[in-house]
């Protein structure tokens, strides 16, 4: 890529398939840490939610990139009202705690 040149990702809805391609470049291309990406890139488009296969890639590239990872895969249960627990369904990224939301 030229020095100052843009380029477009597209895929059909812009939430997974082009915002792991984003990250990735982030991470290699602008040596930004995954969470520090992932933050990055959901300010400018909030709805960004890559599913939890391209997360674990993206883990993995940056543990073989950096040594180390700075997003994690969460798991377990959680209650609600002190009365239930529920078992979250699959993974999810400790970087959704934090995520911007637009109202």
């Amino acid at each position: 890529m030229r020095q100052g040149g843009k380029t477009i990702i597209f895929c059909a809805a812009g939430v997974s398939r082009s915002a792991a391609l984003c990250l990735a470049y982030l991470v290699k291309g602008e040596g930004f840490t995954l969470k520090d990406a992932y933050h990055h890139l959901n300010q400018r488009r909030p709805i960004v939610s890559p599913n939890v296969g391209f997360w674990r890639q993206l883990i993995d590239y940056e543990k073989e990139a950096k040594g180390d990872s700075t997003v994690n895969l969460i798991t377990g249960q959680f209650s609600i009202k002190s009365t239930k627990t529920c078992r979250m369904a699959r993974p999810v990224p400790d970087v959704y705690l934090h995520r911007t939301l637009k109202t």
